[in-house]
């Protein structure tokens, strides 16, 4: 079994567990809060290093996240490169934000925009990890 195929594999049933997080998140429950925070830190975590490995068999060689949106956007394997920085700010800032306020909002993009995207990535990883 290759690195990307585990990886893949990780992300699978990180996503799956995220997209219980996101049916089961409830406004007024702080449990369901943090169980959404992390499964995402987690999902959006396998995502990019997926990206990084399917980047490494391709023989493109990238280490940071950064780098490997650029890249990946760059391939055209990833459409919405600010959209994935986006993530990767609301991934490294979650653990340190108070301010409920912005928690509110990185909340909303975690059930929406994040999910679609992340869902997408998920489908694309499994049609090229069965060629």
């Amino acid at each position: 079994m290759s690195r990307l195929t585990e990886r893949i594999e990780n992300f699978n049933r990180a996503f799956e567990i995220y997209k219980d997080a996101v049916l089961e998140f409830q406004t007024e429950k702080i449990l369901t809060h943090m169980a959404l925070v992390q499964t995402y830190e987690v999902c959006f975590e396998l995502a990019w290093k997926c990206l990084k490995d399917y980047m490494e068999e391709n023989g493109t060689i990238v280490n940071y996240p950064k780098e490997v949106i650029k890249e990946a956007y760059n391939k055209q394997t990833l459409k919405n490169a600010q959209l994935w920085i986006d993530m990767l700010n609301v991934r490294n800032s979650t653990s340190h934000e108070y301010n409920m306020d912005k928690v509110n909002k990185y909340l909303l993009e975690m059930r929406t925009n994040f999910f679609k995207e992340l869902e997408r990535l998920q489908i694309w990883l499994n049609k090229i990890d069965k060629k």
